[in-house]
């Protein structure tokens, strides 16, 4: 495992970005490791851009992820992960994307061109080592809700070999938040069967 394993959560403000770093960091501690976490939001809570870090070793770090040094870049929100790449990811990184798009707030009122989906992806591709691209919508509209995206993007993330939390640690952290018989664990299990 590198040490610090570097964990970038990047959405829109109400998606589930610190739930999401809450779980990591559970399942780390779990597993006998030291996460930090540290969030930062953007103009807005709700609706604006907000990155969760969450540095996962056997000592404690900084809480933020330096340029470069991102190794999984969970991006909940198109546009907000291709932002995060273009900050933090590197030669290692490993995106796994939401393609759902959810436009932030706009300052000036004016509506603007949302780029289209695979001009992100292209640009994810130049700056991350490897791009997952998810289409969760159906399967979380069956479920009954798109905002269990972070745990299916988790879901997600824990079947990517490169993680040092396990699949079950992390699923044992949501059932201890949400329980057993959440529509969570469902969304879970979906998204831990999408990447190969």
């Amino acid at each position: 495992m590198q040490d610090p394993f570097n964990i970038l959560v990047a959405g829109v403000g109400g998606q589930g970005n610190l739930v999401c770093g809450r779980i990591l960091a559970e399942a780390a501690i779990q597993s006998g490791l030291r996460p930090v976490v540290g969030d930062t939001f953007g103009a807005s809570r709700r609706g604006g851009s907000v990155l969760t870090h969450l540095r996962i070793g056997t000592t404690d770090w900084g809480p933020l992820i330096p340029k470069g040094e991102v190794d999984i870049l969970l991006g909940l929100e198109p546009l907000e992960a291709l932002r995060a790449a273009a900050k933090f990811a590197g030669e290692r990184t490993v995106a796994i994307v939401s393609q759902t798009k959810i436009p932030t707030v706009v300052s000036n009122n004016e509506p603007a061109e949302y780029p289209a989906i695979e001009r992100i992806i292209e640009s994810l591709n130049k700056l991350c080592k490897q791009v997952f691209i998810l289409d969760a919508e159906e399967t979380l509209t069956q479920i009954g809700s798109m905002k269990m995206l972070n745990s299916y993007i988790l879901g997600a993330m824990g079947s990517v070999t490169q993680t040092p939390v396990s699949l079950e640690g992390i699923r044992e952290s949501l059932e201890s938040l949400f329980g057993s018989k959440s529509a969570n664990i469902v969304a879970f299990d979906e998204g831990a069967n999408v990447v190969p």
